[in-house]
């Protein structure tokens, strides 16, 4: 009798261990909603700096697109910031939000800066604005996973990941299409285009 209760009671605290394994991993990486609040965050920031740098029609813009997204905007820093304070703890994630959203302007002003590349980077910061801002609203956390942007992420996302530069609403290089493997009943050399 005492080896079955010493068994259940062994069980339960493996248990309880490995549920507290499983919780402490998810409580250290990011969720699919903060990597998308991630990737809001470093859109907007490439385009602060497009604003600041490309001329007024892109200031025009960028406020138009503050504008129209402004409550999915504010909801998603919010998400961002308590992501952090999560993660940190308040007082360290408060300075965690700041210490990132500094860093990520900084950098994409440091990449359009670079000799040869302004006049790209206004050209992909208007193509952003353009589909944002097309007469069909999309949804904003939609939208800013179709814009790839070189800020790395600021937290473990544990296999979720954020596509890697400004290029307008396009696939980035590392996202390659597949073909679709033959399957049963398939014609012989069969393709997309029929000759």
């Amino acid at each position: 009798m005492h080896t079955n209760l010493r068994t259940g009671a062994w069980a339960a605290l493996l248990w309880v261990a490995g549920a507290n394994v499983v919780e402490a991993k998810s409580l250290s990486c990011a969720t699919a909603a903060e990597v998308s609040a991630i990737q809001v965050s470093a859109v907007q920031q490439e385009l602060t700096d497009a604003a600041l740098a490309c001329g007024p029609n892109e200031v025009s813009l960028f406020n138009r697109f503050q504008t129209v997204f402004n409550k999915e905007l504010r909801r998603s820093d919010g998400l961002m910031l308590a992501m952090f304070k999560r993660l940190n703890g308040a007082s360290k994630g408060n300075a965690a939000y700041d210490s990132y959203k500094t860093r990520a302007i900084a950098h994409a002003e440091q990449r359009r800066t670079v000799p040869g590349a302004a006049a790209d980077f206004c050209k992909a910061a208007d193509i952003v604005f353009a589909a944002a801002l097309a007469p069909d609203k999309p949804v904003l956390e939609d939208f800013v996973a179709g814009v790839p942007v070189e800020e790395a992420t600021p937290v473990d996302t544990c296999q979720i990941t954020v596509a890697v530069t400004l290029q307008g609403v396009a696939a980035g290089p590392d996202i390659m299409p597949r073909a679709r493997p033959d399957l049963p009943g398939d014609a012989v050399n069969q393709s997309l285009f029929p000759q």
